[in-house]
């Protein structure tokens, strides 16, 4: 047991005090703070530039509407858009779309538009611009449009149109969670949670079980395993590697939680750095994590990595180098990829009978488990029966892994087929 925890300290302090871990621990938390930051700065550092749009009106009616609709201003008073009435015949529609074309293709003109006199039956209008990816612009002009083709429909029906829009107004519906008799507003902050801590625990099998493997194969090419067996037996070995590991990866990710949990209550400080209140929007929208999804999302975390990292670590052992590894490896990463796919269904469907046999099959229980007691705890005996399937898988793992580890660690040479595996399993 005392070389185990030899081999545990070594594999966590050897790796807490290299530059990859320090400058990895410091970097993640900031560029996904500047994933979620800059595009809202650059959005509010970028002001609306006024619109110049030609407008061909086939049914006479729809343009001064449209103005209307579209008569907002940007922060420095301009209009955002000008519409140019462009009358053209019907048969001269053609010419006039190439000459348009030419304005826009010049810069004379932003876009422009066709509204045919068939609008009101079937709804239908063009819109040709140089550009057609800024969603604002085009999403403003296209309710702008719907709009005031909606109030013409309205008036040639003989209906009073503003009686008809406080009629049809829409109803705001607010999204209350309710479990265990209290009752908290949700406005989608749950999935962003859940999509949050699922994607760590994620991270955390696949990238914490993979330097499991490249230091099983690293000590395995240097020769190194071989003067360290000789002390020490291959089950502890590959313990001590697990447990040291598994250590330094819930150290960075408690870094990485401290620093969330303490970016709401230094938003407003940091808020002056990045333009005001969008700032302060974007970090007052970080979800708290209730005590007992933090429980529960360390139990899963450990419970999944110990899972994970056993099977690395038996690739690690069966292999020379990582090129080798990287085929072998697919399948141990396709049982954590499989529960992540369906995390979005568990979520909208958390007590399904899909959800929950997911939930109870030990390679998807970290992810699939996890993910339906945050949305909506499920009853304590699933989550029993989860948790004690997930042990027995791992212990049985560590148990198979251990086996294929005593002898493929001395084993050199040729990537080992299948049937020479089960008989490392039999006489190991």
């Amino acid at each position: 047991m005392d070389k185990m925890l030899t081999i545990m300290r070594r594999e966590y302090f050897s790796r807490l005090k290299t530059k990859g871990f320090v400058i990895g621990t410091i970097l993640t938390p900031v560029l996904l703070l500047a994933l979620r930051l800059v595009p809202e700065w650059m959005m509010s550092q970028d002001p609306d530039q006024p619109k110049r749009i030609a407008v061909i009106d086939q049914t006479n009616e729809i343009l001064d509407s449209l103005s209307i609709n579209l008569s907002g201003k940007n922060e420095s008073g301009e209009p955002l858009y000008t519409l140019i009435k462009h009358e053209v015949r019907p048969e001269e529609l053609e010419t006039a779309k190439d000459t348009l074309s030419q304005q826009v293709a010049q810069g004379r003109l932003d876009g422009y538009i066709i509204i045919p006199a068939s609008v009101y039956q079937d709804g239908k209008a063009d819109y040709y611009s140089k550009s057609v990816t800024n969603f604002r612009d085009h999403g403003r002009v296209r309710s702008a449009l719907s709009r005031a083709v909606t109030e013409w429909r309205i008036q040639k029906s003989g209906l009073n149109s503003e009686q008809v829009r406080q009629l049809v107004r829409r109803v705001p519906l607010r999204t209350v969670r309710t479990e265990g008799g209290k009752e908290q507003e949700d406005t989608g902050q749950t999935e962003k949670l859940v999509w949050l801590l699922v994607m760590l625990i994620y991270m955390a099998m696949i990238v914490y079980g993979q330097i499991v493997m490249r230091s099983v194969i690293e000590e395995k090419s240097s020769r190194v395993i071989e003067s360290v067996i000789s002390s020490i037996k291959p089950f502890h070995l590959m313990a001590g590697k697990i447990f040291g590991i598994g250590a330094l990866g819930l150290t960075q990710y408690m870094i990485w939680a401290l620093v969330l949990g303490l970016l709401p209550h230094v938003g407003r400080q940091l808020a002056g750095l990045f333009g005001g209140n969008t700032a302060v929007g974007v970090f007052s929208i970080l979800p708290a994590l209730p005590g007992i999804s933090l429980a529960f999302f360390i139990i899963f975390f450990v419970l999944g990595y110990f899972l994970f990292a056993a099977m690395f670590a038996a690739v690690g052992a069966m292999v020379n180098s990582e090129q080798e590894a990287q085929q072998l490896v697919v399948p141990v990463v396709m049982l954590v990829v499989v529960p992540l796919m369906f995390t979005f269904y568990i979520i909208g469907n958390p007590n399904s009978r899909v959800s929950v046999i997911l939930s109870l099959i030990p390679f998807f229980a970290p992810l699939a488990m996890f993910a339906r007691i945050v949305v909506h705890t499920p009853p304590a005996w699933q989550i029993a029966l989860g948790i004690l399937l997930l042990v027995a898988a791992i212990l049985g793992m560590i148990w198979l892994v251990g086996r294929i580890y005593r002898v493929g660690v001395l084993m050199y040479g040729k990537r080992p087929t299948l049937p020479e595996v089960i008989k490392w399993i039999k006489y190991a």
